[in-house]
């Protein structure tokens, strides 16, 4: 099943695929079916780096371009980079409810920009 189709079904029917059904779960979901079409070499035709643009498309969609995350630890803190899709959706909108459909609003906008089914 290619990787939009797996998130199609997921919107139509969040409850019988996510264990619980929110955003946090729907990210897990997202990155482990990421994580084992690299693992296993397999491409869906979207390429392996979906995300990486997806959260470029996500953080000036929000108006998060030049944020970044950061870690605090006993030597000063660390800069992570730029804000992952995670992040800056989340930042965006708290309500995990409302973050789930501002998911699904950017990924139709992010699919459409790249003339992507």
């Amino acid at each position: 099943m290619a990787f939009f189709e797996a998130l199609e079904r997921v919107r139509k029917r969040p409850d019988m695929h996510l264990k619980p059904a929110g955003f946090v779960t729907l990210c897990a979901f997202i990155e482990g079916y990421e994580s084992a079409l690299i693992d296993h070499g397999i491409s869906d035709g979207h390429g392996t780096l979906f995300l990486m643009h997806f959260s470029d498309f996500v953080r000036t969609s929000t108006g998060h371009e030049d944020e970044r995350n950061s870690l605090t630890t006993p030597d000063g803190i660390l800069d992570l980079g730029q804000l992952h899709w995670q992040a800056a959706i989340t930042r965006t909108e708290q309500d995990d409810g409302k973050t789930m459909i501002l998911f699904f609003e950017l990924l139709d906008r992010f699919k459409a920009s790249h003339g992507l089914r």
